[in-house]
């Protein structure tokens, strides 16, 4: 049986980011894309206020959506966002 938690789209992708618990700011992304991969960042912001993606996704396009979703995170300090995009 599949869980929601793993659900892959049939186009694009849905994000999950989570917050990790204390400070500094600090997500645990996992992105569900369309043909059942998946991948997995932490995104943080460094003293300049940038967002970093570690490891760095290869997908181009993962990375780039990354990178939107973290100023509404960095912003809202929300515990939990998913997104579907694509």
């Amino acid at each position: 049986m599949v869980s929601s938690q793993d659900l892959h789209p049939s186009a694009g992708a849905r994000f999950v980011c989570e917050r990790e618990p204390g400070e500094p700011l600090r997500y645990q992304a996992r992105v569900y894309v369309a043909g059942g991969a998946t991948v997995a960042a932490a995104l943080s912001w460094d003293a300049a206020g940038q967002a970093t993606l570690a490891p760095t996704p290869e997908d181009a396009w993962v990375a780039s959506e990354l990178l939107k979703l973290a100023r509404v995170l960095k912003h809202s300090g929300q515990a939990r966002l998913v997104r579907w995009r694509g």
